[in-house]
């Protein structure tokens, strides 16, 4: 009988150990996978913080591989979008990167209205995740011909820049973090508490954690920011709240209640190793748990604990990790993560230095400044990589080194759930053990926000719907020209028309789809398009030619405007904003002032007959159209605030349409739907809404003629983007369409005065407050000191030269020093 129990014991004990192994094999199965279809993080350095109408934004964006923080291998095209505050998209540029980073601009139109702009960034294979993993930072711009701009305190940054400093009136918020996720009676936590009003985040706040007895257990003050820690050891029937007296009287926070039996995960970061214990109270002590730590997805530990053990410990050197947040995961034996905690590594040895040389330290005005740039490692070996620069007038652009820039981002905010406030502080100083106290304390606050456990291992694994971009794509399909006008299988033939013309040849397949590219040109490029039902070969024979080419509509709806993760304005210097939107409104008279006397020519008025704006709006819609002029057309542009409304809503204002079920119905009969000149189901327009549409045709009869299966007539959806396609000017004729396809935009080159030889520059005054953008410096083997020159303004002041960048190997680097113009 004893060996029958025994040898049972053993059985169990070796299923507990193969199922635990199992989960093992998934865990680290599932993060490889992650691994290898990696995340992509895009970040976007702006010459300035915030603006005036009619300026310029000029901004470089950096692509990288979400982990490694590398040049990514699947992205080349990317976009970026300035967002007005009624979430209208008010400019957008298509960038191809060869590398990591690409330049770009905006031309800030003078009669946009005062706001708080979004600036966002993503690729197409971004979009495969929740809009709030693109880069999105806040860009607020003033109308400085507004009346009321410089004469009331604007409201442009309302709760962040104007706002003053009041007593406290009412109990801060705070809330309360255990360590690795909850209270466990008999195990001593660490629990995190911040501070939640920002009003209070420069207040120390001291206080008491007292059981339900009312004995005091611990103490905590805050800190900068409102965060501090207190040691706790919950006891089996008791209850916890923290207490702080208030205006002369206590103010009690309950904190969570503590579990009965459970685990925990309690960290200590000494800089240089990383000291994980892992403690459980239950009957079988951390048996078959499973301990993982990764940093962005990258696996950098693991453990499978076979003994029945009530804790361990574990030490972990992190002299080879790179520099990042890196999240410890404590699984039970039943597969549940129980337990997560999250660590900074700050490996000084993961730095990289930026050194600025000028040749002339104390520059007057209008001289000409010369500087080297060189990028090293902590040894001083130089190191290759991607840089961009502003030199900004700190009189009206406050700079700080607590603020956002690139390292914070990618190292930070982009892989942390919530906003933190003024990032830049943690990256300070280096030996400060204040900052390195706090930064673990943010750690504590805050959660890993890439993913989740439970989706990646038991969500089942779904297909991206977006694939990465190389670059542009030509695409489309062939069909019969005369009888039914079916797709059929042609030879295709495509001619680029550029400097040096470039011709191929494809067959399409089966159902005449054909696919060229990807294409890398900028601006506009003639296309020749061809097919052929035979070859080219048989050109001769008139048959040969009866093909009709369609066009694949290359541009998507942008994805929904969210604003629930976006990079605020942290400026708080009310005077540097006047100063900022004084010296504006002067630049903007000077402008105009020497416009006025550079007028030479004498005006000549020319009469002509122009064209109504109906006119050449129905001209634009028909040009769009293979079928052109329609009887039955509804144009969004005419109809306001009518964007919120459905497809459906849409089709039953027009004459013979009804809607029913999601069903549509023309004159009683069901139509053929199509979008953007290909047919389409129902399933695929029913997500449409007035914000995607620009208008629609009903067709019926003769009209409707150029379409196969119209014999109960058709509904032409032409989508907005479809009106920004990548192609125009299209002309067809039978086997052959040319047309004029839009490429990448090209980045205006920054106006640099020239105050040595330039004409204009000597009799205009000079006021600028970005004084130089530099938006693309290549460091490598062949170039390891960059030189730059440029010239001072006629302003005396300080200015701020900020640079940004990445390393070849992932390195993100920041660096801000001052300039001073006598």
């Amino acid at each position: 009988m004893i060996k029958k129990i025994a040898i049972g014991i053993t059985l169990f004990t070796l299923l507990g150990f193969t199922l635990a192994n199992n989960f093992r094999e998934l865990v680290l199965g599932k993060l490889e996978n992650y691994a290898a279809n990696y995340p992509e993080k895009i970040y976007v350095q702006t010459d300035k913080p915030y603006y005036t109408t009619s300026e310029d934004i000029w901004y470089t964006a950096y692509l990288v591989n979400g982990i490694s923080h590398q040049k990514s291998d699947l992205s080349r095209v990317l976009y970026v979008e300035l967002v007005n505050e009624k979430d209208s998209i008010v400019s957008k540029r298509q960038l191809y990167t060869e590398d990591v980073s690409v330049a770009g601009d905006f031309k800030i139109n003078k009669d946009w209205k005062s706001g708080k702009y979004l600036l966002r960034a993503y690729t197409n294979h971004m979009r495969n995740d929740d809009a709030d993993y693109f880069f999105q930072t806040q860009i607020p711009i003033w109308n400085v011909s507004e009346h009321d701009t410089l004469n009331k305190k604007s409201n442009v940054l309302s709760n962040t820049s104007f706002s003053t400093k009041k007593g406290p009136v009412t109990p801060p918020e705070i809330g309360f973090y255990p360590e690795s996720g909850y209270l466990v009676n008999g195990l001593n936590t660490k629990v995190g508490i911040k501070i939640k009003d920002q009003a209070y985040h420069d207040i120390e706040l001291k206080g008491n954690i007292k059981d339900s007895n009312n004995n005091v257990v611990s103490t905590f003050a805050t800190y900068k920011f409102g965060l501090s820690v207190a040691s706790l050891l919950p006891e089996a029937g008791k209850t916890y709240y923290a207490s702080i007296m208030f205006n002369g009287e206590e103010v009690k926070y309950p904190l969570p209640e503590a579990l009965p039996s459970g685990y925990n995960l309690n960290m200590i970061n000494s800089g240089n190793q990383i000291i994980v214990q892992a403690s459980s109270n239950t009957g079988i002590g951390l048996k078959n748990t499973f301990l993982v730590a990764h940093q962005r997805g990258h696996l950098i530990y693991e453990r499978l604990e076979t003994d029945d053990k009530n804790n361990y410990k574990v030490k972990i050197n992190t002299a080879a990790l790179k520099n990042g947040v890196v999240s410890f995961t404590l699984f039970n034996s039943s597969g549940n993560p129980v337990c997560e905690r999250l660590v900074y590594v700050d490996n000084q040895n993961d730095n990289a230095n930026i050194k600025v040389t000028l040749d002339n330290e104390a520059p007057k005005t209008r001289d000409k400044v010369s500087m080297q740039i060189d990028l090293s490692d902590k040894t001083g070996q130089p190191l290759s990589g991607n840089l961009s620069m502003s030199i900004t007038d700190i009189d009206g652009v406050g700079q700080s080194a607590q603020s956002e820039n690139i390292k914070t981002y990618l190292l930070l905010n982009s892989d942390l759930r919530g906003p933190i406030e003024d990032p830049g502080y943690f990256f300070q100083n280096e030996n400060d053990i204040k900052r390195r106290y706090l930064l673990d304390i943010l750690m504590l606050t805050h959660g890993w926000r890439r993913f989740t456990w439970n989706d990646l291992l038991y969500k089942p694994p779904t297909k991206n719907r977006f694939t990465p971009e190389k670059g542009i794509l030509i695409s489309g399909n062939t069909s019969s020209l005369k009888g039914n006008k079916q797709p059929i299988p042609t030879a295709t033939r495509i001619t680029l028309m550029g400097g040096l013309p470039y011709q191929e040849k494809k067959q399409t397949d089966i159902k005449g789809v054909f696919n060229y590219g990807p294409f890398v040109f900028n601006d506009t490029l003639a296309i020749l398009l061809e097919a052929r039902v035979k070859d080219f070969k048989s050109d001769n024979d008139k048959k040969n030619r009866l093909v009709s080419i369609a066009l694949n509509n290359t541009n998507f709806s942008s994805p929904k405007i969210t604003r629930n993760d976006v990079l605020k304005s942290t400026l708080q210097d009310s005077s540097k904003i006047n100063s900022f939107l004084q010296q504006a409104k002067n630049i903007f008279q000077i402008d105009a002032e020497f416009a006025k006397s550079a007028r030479v020519l004498d005006e000549i008025v020319i009469t002509a007959q122009k064209e109504t704006e109906e006119e050449q709006r129905e001209q634009e819609l028909n040009d769009r159209t293979d079928y052109g002029y329609a009887s039955k057309r509804l144009d969004m542009k005419s109809l306001e605030n009518q964007s919120h409304l459905s497809i459906f809503d849409l089709l039953n204002m027009l004459p013979g349409v009804t809607t029913l079920n999601d069903s549509i119905y023309v004159r009683n009969e069901t139509p053929a739907v199509y979008l953007d000149g290909f047919q389409v189901e129902l399933v695929d327009i029913s997500h449409l809404t007035g914000s995607d549409i620009d208008f629609i045709d009903v067709l019926s009869g003769a009209e409707a003629s150029s379409f196969s299966n119209a014999g109960n007539g058709v509904v032409a959806i032409y989508s907005i983007t479809g009106a920004n396609i990548s192609i125009k000017n299209v002309k067809r004729k039978p086997g052959i369409i040319d047309f004029e396809a839009i490429g990448f935009y090209s980045a205006r080159e920054f106006y640099a005065p020239d105050h040595l030889n330039g004409f204009e520059e000597a009799m205009k005054a000079d006021i600028r407050t970005t004084l130089h953008w530099e938006p693309k410096i290549v460091l490598n083997e062949n170039n390891t000191k960059a030189e730059v020159s440029f010239f001072t303004s006629d302003k005396k002041s300080n200015y701020a030269i900020k640079i940004e960048g990445i390393t070849d190997s992932g390195i993100p680097v920041y660096h801000l020093s001052t300039l001073e113009v006598d």
